[in-house]
């Protein structure tokens, strides 16, 4: 049920998200410059483990905005987007096609937990970007068939909202315990509020080695700050420079003082 109702959600959801990631503004940097996809950081620990891209294939489960897609077909690699919502493959499919990336990149529609349809053995990177843990119940099952799908000596590389941000509201108000996971339902999704110790076990549960972890600040965005719900800056919300600068300072902004963001690098020996 819980992936059904995620599944129903995306689906219906596609459209204003696709409209805003694939705008020009949003779509033709990343495009023109395909670092701007990734954190900081994370473009960092890319470029250590594969100095170049070129031919080397990739499995991005949960795939979404396909913006991560986009990127590593520009830089040359041969991408896998597995992806429950039809609609979201669909509208990234659309952008393949217009952008000359088709042949490039398979669509699948598939569950990230499972990876059905995904051989054996392929793959060079498994890369998951932010915001695909919450809506998924079954992080072992994930980290399993992660294993599974990478070569001998691939690598998984998991960039994710730091744990630390999800028990607290606006003004680090603590609204939930820290180990209060879900499920979390209203009435058209299901999320899960994992922690630190839920991702670690999972991984190195499935048999992957973990080589590297990162805990990253936010980089400062006046366009669409971390602070702001995507859904809000979807639907037409912006603050001002001055605003923005208050955000991004811990002082004024107590929940600064916490790192945002999480970068996990594994392997499979």
């Amino acid at each position: 049920m819980v992936v059904e109702k995620n599944k129903k959600d995306w689906n219906d959801y596609a459209g204003k998200w696709g409209s805003y990631n694939h705008s020009e503004p949003i779509l033709r940097p990343v495009l023109e410059r395909p670092e701007r996809a990734f954190h900081g950081t994370v473009w960092g620990q890319l470029c250590r483990l594969f100095p170049g891209f070129e031919g080397k294939k990739i499995c991005v489960p949960s795939s979404g905005d396909n913006l991560a897609v986009f990127a590593f077909a520009r830089l040359g690699a041969q991408v896998l987007s597995c992806d429950i919502a039809e609609n979201q493959l669909e509208n990234a499919r659309k952008v393949a096609l217009r952008e000359g990336l088709a042949g490039q990149i398979t669509f699948l529609c598939a569950d990230t937990m499972k990876l059905e349809g995904v051989g054996n053995g392929e793959y060079d990177l498994v890369y998951t970007s932010n915001g695909v843990h919450v809506w998924l119940d079954d992080l072992p099952g994930m980290y399993r068939n992660i294993y599974r799908v990478l070569k001998p000596g691939g690598k998984n590389v998991a960039y994710e909202v730091h744990p630390f941000q999800r028990p607290f509201g606006e003004g680090l108000k603590l609204v939930r315990p820290y180990d209060a996971v879900g499920p979390f339902e209203d009435e058209v999704t299901v999320n899960f509020h994992w922690r630190m110790q839920d991702f670690l076990n999972a991984i190195l549960g499935a048999g992957l080695r973990l080589e590297h972890v990162e805990e990253m600040f936010d980089e400062k965005n006046y366009d669409a700050p971390f602070f702001l719900k995507t859904a809000d800056i979807i639907g037409g919300k912006r603050a001002s420079r001055e605003e923005v600068d208050r955000m991004y300072d811990w002082r004024q902004n107590p929940a600064m003082g916490l790192p945002a963001w999480m970068c996990l690098v594994s392997e499979k020996e």
